[in-house]
């Protein structure tokens, strides 16, 4: 789905849409002196999602021909990477001003500059931006966990932007930024395959309790359901499953019996599948000894954590 369409921005400066008609005409202002349609979307992060895009897409045009880029958070969310909820920000446009440019004063953007000179490495719905793992760095103030998390977004299961070499590749071109030392310790946890921030979440919990470390999006053959599963984490050896459930499809009747049919060939496989929710993750104490619980159930030479 497309949120925003960025051809029907106009700057004041043009003289159609003005601060004195852009209410009559439809338009909304996005920025000063910049205007375009109300934004929309189905849900309330669609719409904030949708709204997001068009304040961006309103700077970059205002400021567009001096050389700036998208910076940090902003970049990262426009190009969809999930963040943990710390490090977003929807309200704020963040820039990168090439070094010894006038940083603008807007309202709602903050201007960022850099001493070194930086590369565009592609495009975003159309907007300027760096390589991903340049971004990454820029997140200040993520912990090491919180730059994995993100890391993983990178190299999702899903529509991935890198590959875990091109993210390996990268870091030593940027020696000596800031960052950089706390993004080395992340790229040694970062995992391909993942399907949300939460997965990495749950499993650099169990790691960080002492666990081993399981599997990102095993597969299981189930041939008598003539296909293939996959479960968030496992751990192939004991065949134990280690699940994520957003509850997105809470209320769904025919979601509940898909997951219900998915549950039942697991275990026809010989799989202890584990669900976590997001709630539980406030008590990690309690995931742990459940994991811990199962692999020893189907190990008897683990040792329990003391």
């Amino acid at each position: 789905m497309t949120f925003y369409d960025s051809r029907q921005i106009r700057l004041a400066r043009s003289g159609d849409v003005t601060s004195k008609n852009f209410s009559r005409l439809g338009y909304q202002r996005l920025s000063w002196g910049v205007y375009g349609p109300p934004s929309s979307g189905r849900d309330e992060w669609e719409c904030r999602r949708a709204e997001f895009m068009a304040r961006t897409y309103a700077v970059m045009t205002a400021y567009k021909g001096k050389g700036f880029v998208l910076f940090g958070a902003t970049a990262l969310q426009m190009m969809d990477v999930a963040l943990p909820q710390r490090l977003e920000d929807w309200n704020q446009c963040h820039i990168l001003v090439p070094h010894g440019t006038n940083r603008p004063m807007r309202r709602g953007v903050i201007a960022h500059q850099c001493a070194y000179p930086f590369t565009i490495w592609g495009s975003c719905w159309g907007l300027p931006i760096l390589d991903p793992v340049e971004h990454w760095l820029q997140l200040r103030g993520a912990r090491v966990d919180e730059l994995v998390e993100v890391g993983d977004g990178f190299v999702r299961r899903r529509d991935p932007l890198l590959t875990l070499n091109e993210m390996r590749s990268a870091l030593p071109a940027l020696a000596g930024r800031s960052g950089i030392r706390r993004a080395s310790i992340a790229m040694k946890w970062v995992r391909a395959g993942t399907d949300s921030l939460y997965e990495t979440r749950l499993r650099l919990l169990l790691v960080r309790a002492g666990l081993p470390e399981p599997l990102v999006n095993v597969e299981v053959p189930c041939p008598e359901e003539g296909r293939v599963y996959h479960v968030d984490l496992g751990y192939d050896k004991e065949k134990v499953a280690v699940e994520y459930d957003g509850l997105v499809h809470v209320g769904s009747r025919r979601q509940m019996e898909i997951d219900a049919d998915r549950r039942r060939a697991l275990q026809g496989q010989g799989w202890m599948v584990i669900t976590v929710t997001a709630d539980q993750l406030r008590t990690p104490n309690k995931i742990v000894r459940s994991v811990e619980s199962a692999l020893i159930s189907r190990d008897s030479s683990l040792i329990p954590i003391a």
